[in-house]
């Protein structure tokens, strides 16, 4: 795994699996990004965002479909599952 943090806006080095760090709001998560393109913003926190590369990995590009062009806050389902997951405790 890198230590080095890529931030919001810069071009993407190297296919892979990278940690996505936001300012506070929500808890690291892991996302799939494509090299040579760019490293998106959060819907909530803009540009307080930061990634470091997990994983490399070999992705067909004609293959791959999806492209983020900006981390989604987390949607009701995910709220929900935490308030439970919180009640249940």
């Amino acid at each position: 795994m890198s230590t080095i943090r890529h931030r919001t806006g810069l071009k993407i080095p190297r296919s892979g699996i990278y940690r996505v760090y936001h300012n506070e709001h929500r808890l690291p998560h892991e996302v799939t990004l494509l090299a040579d393109e760019i490293f998106p913003g959060c819907a909530q926190c803009g540009n307080a965002v930061r990634f470091q590369l997990i994983r490399e990995v070999d992705i067909d590009p004609e293959g791959f479909q999806v492209k983020l062009h900006q981390i989604p806050e987390k949607t009701p389902i995910e709220a929900a599952n935490k308030v439970e997951t919180k009640k249940a405790a």
